[in-house]
């Protein structure tokens, strides 16, 4: 789908309203030659042409749905903003509903109130990556979420809701209901803010049963989407030993790794997200825990017990 069709579509969620005071501690000026967003395509696309579309995409993203509708509000270059940004796009993507203009000035108000102090001692640099990742973040699953709801296709939208969900555990270290309470008074957004390190996943033990594993893939160009697509790699988990076809050994589990050992999968390190083991593209040892799923990863999930 073309973006100037996801901007009117998406723009019809979102409405304009009231501007607040900026705070010189959230604000920056942009950087030039700043590779943020490059970076974080980079890490997403399989091939340099895929990679060079979706910095395209999510570039247009950044100003047509994002810094045209919100910077009349203050929240263009403000960290706060984009925080804002990032909630009511997921929240939006989550829910299927916008919030009120209400409630988006009461999100963008408590996160200027709360994070000020913290980003006086940041650089202008650093304001402008972290800015620049929050709207490339919520970028995605927008994008993906009103493509979906334009084509009628409920697998996209859930793809969507999936990707909204795997970053707001990753930045906000929340889970989706802790975000969509954000949105509301008795709940304050900032105080749900990222913290320094990874959010650990609970428990040292991983479920007994098989594993399928998945590759997830992505198409960018006059549309956007995400799938998983059977790779006929799978494992089964017995306590702390692992059996595969071309042979098994053992697994040491900890809140953030699996660890292989022998066997099949000898030396392979997996991130835990979400209940699932996640191996990187092309760098099977370094699990990155904390991050999210990127294009090539592959995610192994119990299916049997």
């Amino acid at each position: 789908m073309k973006l100037h069709t996801i901007v009117i579509a998406f723009t019809l969620l979102l409405a304009g309203g009231t501007a607040f005071a900026q705070s010189s501690a959230l604000t920056f000026t942009p950087v030039a030659g700043d590779d943020t967003l490059r970076n974080f395509t980079d890490q997403l696309g399989d091939n340099p042409q895929q990679r060079r579309e979706l910095l395209e995409a999510i570039t247009k993203a950044k100003q047509e749905l994002f810094e045209q509708p919100y910077g009349p509000r203050g929240w263009k270059n403000n960290v706060a903003g984009a925080y804002a940004g990032f909630v009511v796009g997921l929240a939006t993507v989550l829910s299927g509903e916008a919030p009120s203009t209400a409630v988006e000035d009461r999100v963008f108000a408590d996160f200027s109130t709360k994070l000020a102090p913290a980003m006086a001692t940041m650089s202008n640099k650093e304001k402008a990556a972290l800015y620049d990742t929050l709207i490339a973040s919520a970028s995605l699953p927008v994008l993906l979420y009103i493509d979906g709801k334009q084509k009628g296709n409920a697998a996209e939208i859930e793809q969507a809701r999936t990707l909204a969900a795997e970053y707001s555990r990753k930045i906000l270290h929340s889970e989706p209901p802790a975000l969509l309470a954000m949105l509301s008074p008795a709940v304050p957004t900032a105080s749900l803010a990222p913290t320094a390190g990874t959010g650990a996943a609970s428990g040292n033990r991983l479920p007994d049963g098989h594993y399928d594993c998945l590759i997830l893939s992505m198409t960018v160009g006059a549309s956007f989407s995400t799938q998983y697509q059977p790779t006929g790699m799978g494992f089964a988990i017995a306590g702390d030993t692992y059996s595969a076809n071309a042979g098994g050994g053992t697994v040491a589990v900890s809140p953030d790794v699996v660890a292989f050992r022998g066997g099949a999968y000898d030396g392979w390190k997996g991130a835990r997200l979400n209940g699932a083991i996640v191996f990187r593209k092309n760098d099977h040892s370094n699990p990155q825990a904390g991050d999210g799923i990127r294009a090539g990863d592959f995610r192994c999930a119990r299916t049997s017990g």
